[in-house]
């Protein structure tokens, strides 16, 4: 289990599949989290039986669920996926099921707690991240967090009946270190 200031993570269980479901059924969601295979519970129970953990040398990809550390209350999701052990880099997605939880320090928490896992316990390089264009407060948070832009695909997803731009954006691991609220988030976590 990795804790952080507001959340704690750990891998799904197979009680966690109807409230996956529910999530990855809402439209809304889809179009900001896209680390789901299937809608089906039947899919999604395989998924977590299949689960690779981060100890695997062979896992590309590390799913998990976020809960609310003052109840446990499932909140979310996140993933670490495209895992290039021999380029040191990996991709987090990361997406708050419950809508009334958004915009209240839970994003920003998970971050740095895929983050320090990226960079700390599996010791890579580089942790980039994808978003679409019509996700502007995603594109900001991550931009104001500290994340660079380094592409941007244009009209690279059809969302909604038109084509959507796609940013891709990255963070090495000596500007995470540099980054002044990292050291003060995790002062409050103690």
């Amino acid at each position: 289990m990795w804790k952080g200031r507001k959340i704690t993570m750990r891998q799904p269980q197979e009680k966690d599949a109807p409230i996956l479901q529910k999530w990855y059924m809402d439209k809304e969601f889809r179009q900001l989290y896209d680390a789901y295979s299937s809608i089906s519970l039947d899919s999604i129970l395989q998924e977590i039986r299949e689960e690779s953990t981060l100890d695997d040398p062979k896992a590309t990809k590390v799913n998990f669920i976020v809960l609310r550390k003052q109840d446990e209350l499932p909140i979310g999701v996140a993933s670490i996926r495209n895992i290039n052990r021999q380029n040191g880099n990996a991709e987090i997605v990361l997406g708050i099921g419950e809508k009334d939880r958004r915009l209240a320090g839970y994003g920003i928490d998970m971050m740095i707690v895929l983050l320090d896992i990226v960079f700390y316990q599996l010791g890579f390089e580089k942790c980039y991240l994808k978003v679409h264009d019509n996700n502007e407060l995603g594109l900001n948070s991550a931009l104001n967090f500290g994340f660079k832009a380094e592409g941007r695909l244009r009209k690279h997803s059809f969302i909604e009946g038109k084509y959507i731009d796609l940013w891709i954006l990255a963070i090495l691991k000596e500007e995470y270190e540099d980054l002044p609220i990292v050291p003060k988030w995790k002062a409050r976590n103690k």
